[in-house]
């Protein structure tokens, strides 16, 4: 049951009567691997709050493979540069783990967001770390190896399915890094061999989360310290 399903993080920050009247304003909704939920250039139609389940944001150049930029899990939402006034969306939002999120039209969203003081100075700190993660991925991507900057996906990925385990294609993990699904099957299985993970079949287990971790690129640690910086 949804309701059975931990809270949005985001949504959490709210006292509890207005957090459940605003709830209450979002229709809840299951996030279907593989859905596009927003398109670069065309406006947001709604905002998600995942519940569980982890969104892709992706950038696409043409000529190359999609490259995925960020997660989205229950710390965040799908959306967060409304508040600024621009309802055109940067990055194709994709569903990359299945799960549930509320989600509200952008019209009753931005009227809440005038009664709801609390959760827009949440959302307003969120946004620093949504460009603060943006620009570390970016610079991530350039200066790192295959290797490192999988476990650094992995993590993040673990972080927000809340759970051991979780799936991923080669190609879904290709994309994520912008590389060829060679070189993924060439990183995950170095991972592998020093059970790190286990990876079958796109089925991945977290075995050892500190040997990940060490693993790892830096990145991974600076963008929990840009996170620490949304409480």
């Amino acid at each position: 049951m949804i309701s059975d399903l931990p809270i949005n993080q985001l949504l959490e920050c709210l006292p509890l009567r207005k957090r459940d009247k605003f709830i209450s304003r979002c229709e809840k909704v299951e996030l279907v691997l593989g859905t596009s939920l927003c398109e670069p250039g065309k406006d947001f139609q709604h905002v998600y709050f995942p519940n569980a389940g982890i969104i892709s944001l992706v950038k696409t150049v043409i000529g190359h493979p999609p490259l995925a930029l960020g997660l989205i899990g229950n710390e965040g939402m799908l959306g967060v540069t409304t508040i600024l006034g621009v309802n055109a969306a940067p990055l194709t939002g994709i569903v990359q783990g299945a799960g549930y999120a509320v989600r509200m039209p952008i019209s009753q969203f931005k009227q809440a967001l005038s009664e709801f003081v609390a959760l827009r100075k949440m959302l307003e700190r969120y946004l620093y770390v949504f460009i603060g993660e943006l620009s570390q991925s970016a610079a991530c991507t350039h200066f790192h190896e295959v290797e490192p900057r999988l476990g650094r996906w992995l993590l993040a990925a673990h972080d927000r399915a809340q759970a051991d385990h979780f799936h991923f294609t080669h190609q879904n993990l290709a994309n994520a890094l912008g590389v060829q699904r060679s070189a993924v099957t060439i990183a995950a299985g170095t991972l592998q061999k020093r059970e790190l993970i286990r990876y079958i079949r796109g089925d991945i287990k977290i075995l050892n989360r500190k040997g990940l971790e060490a693993a790892s690129c830096e990145c991974y640690q600076a963008v929990n310290e840009i996170y620490s910086k949304k409480k």
